[in-house]
């Protein structure tokens, strides 16, 4: 059910026969030692031996964290209540009073909030775990009487492509949410359905009645996340491309890397989603009917779509890096030819400089003419203009002048 991801070695070999600083492969790893582009990625990773369930602080050092925000969504026949601030104590009761009820939890700094929820509604430490673990992996795990869907969000910051960590438990008559704290929801789509009364979730007799209905929503909301981000490559990469050909740039260079980066953050949270996906619109259980399989089949093509689309963008960001390369290749190539047609013009000047530099008896018939001439200075330095006249008229029949464009 895990996907391995393989990510590709994009380094070459130098050729030591070349020189390294003159080289366009040196030129562009230097580019990206030399310029800073972009701030960094936080990540919070868990240290080793702490406890299961244990937070990890958003800012270590930092001021203390936000208070952990529960939202409860109670569904029924006549529609669904929404309630926010809902306490640990009420945790408890709220399982029992209603047919079907989400549970949103936004944060995971709070240890005993957490270990609350997880009493609650009977969830093992090794899953809370994974519930509260920053840099979880997409995945899909069965808990006897509940399913374990671990996915990552996507959002774009700041011209920075972040995935931020999403699990939903999933039992028979419920639904519980962790996430980060964000200034955007990423359920806002679903929660505005609800309100609408556009979901038969919660309603007795229809076949869209139950939680796994709304898991199928959460993770529709997901996947639909991921189309803005990913629309946004198109105009980069047509602005890369044209900056590539035309106005190659250390900075190009960077951009080009930025990007190719960013599709495979977003390439390491979708291929395990796929086969999430996959197995639950595939692998019988009875926490998921026959109506939330389709639409988890649904997502799962959409998912697809979102991989083909990406991998397609990532080739272009590998071509890219090629042209700019290609475009320092030509460049150099310009800059090499003009100091060759320079040189090549001052052969015969030098020729006919050195030649009548030489001290020779100006007696004798047989020797240089012109050296008692009062005209030979002018005539000598007419020599060398039609002579520089005439070879660059030549040059420019032939093309040699011409910049590459």
């Amino acid at each position: 059910m895990d996907a391995r991801t393989a990510i590709a070695d994009d380094s070459h070999p130098g050729d030591r026969s070349a020189r390294p600083e003159t080289r366009p492969e040196n030129q562009a790893r230097g580019a990206l030692q030399t310029v800073s582009h972009r701030r960094r990625r936080h990540r919070r990773r868990r240290k080793p031996g702490l406890a299961p369930t244990t937070a990890i602080p958003v800012n270590a050092g930092g001021p203390a964290p936000l208070p952990v925000q529960i939202k409860l969504t109670a569904f029924a026949a006549t529609g669904a209540v929404e309630r926010a601030g809902v306490t640990a104590v009420e945790l408890a009761a709220v399982r029992r009073n209603h047919a079907i009820v989400w549970i949103d939890v936004e944060g995971l700094d709070d240890t005993a909030m957490n270990q609350a929820i997880g009493r609650a509604f009977e969830i093992s430490e090794l899953a809370l775990e994974d519930a509260v673990t920053p840099d979880e992996r997409p995945k899909l795990e069965a808990f006897g009487h509940q399913l374990l869907v671990a996915v990552r969000t996507a959002r774009c910051d700041e011209g920075l492509i972040i995935t931020d960590p999403a699990c939903i438990f999933l039992g028979e008559n419920y639904v519980i949410t962790f996430r980060e704290r964000l200034a955007v929801d990423p359920f806002q789509g679903v929660r505005a359905r609800v309100r609408a009364g556009r979901t038969q979730v919660g309603r007795q007799g229809s076949a869209g009645g139950g939680a796994d209905s709304l898991c199928a929503l959460l993770l529709d909301a997901v996947i639909d996340g991921y189309f803005p981000v990913l629309e946004q490559f198109g105009d980069r990469l047509e602005s890369l491309e044209d900056e590539a050909i035309n106005r190659p740039s250390r900075e190009s260079l960077v951009r080009i890397h930025d990007v190719r980066a960013d599709l495979m953050t977003l390439r390491r949270a979708l291929w395990p989603t796929r086969d999430v996906l996959h197995a639950l619109s595939r692998e019988p259980t009875s926490f998921v009917g026959e109506h939330a399989r389709a639409h988890f089949r649904d997502s799962y093509d959409h998912t697809m779509e979102l991989l083909d689309l990406m991998e397609s963008y990532r080739e272009i960001g590998s071509d890219l890096r090629d042209i700019y390369l290609a475009s320092l290749n030509n460049r150099m190539n310009d800059v090499m030819k003009v100091l060759t047609v320079i040189a090549t013009i001052f052969m015969p000047l030098t020729f006919i400089t050195g030649y009548y530099g030489m001290n020779f008896d100006t007696s004798h018939p047989w020797n240089m003419p012109l050296l008692r001439s009062p005209y030979g200075g002018p005539i000598a330095i007419g020599i060398m203009l039609v002579t520089t006249i005439g070879m660059v008229a030549f040059f420019w029949r032939r093309g040699w002048l011409k910049r590459w464009h």
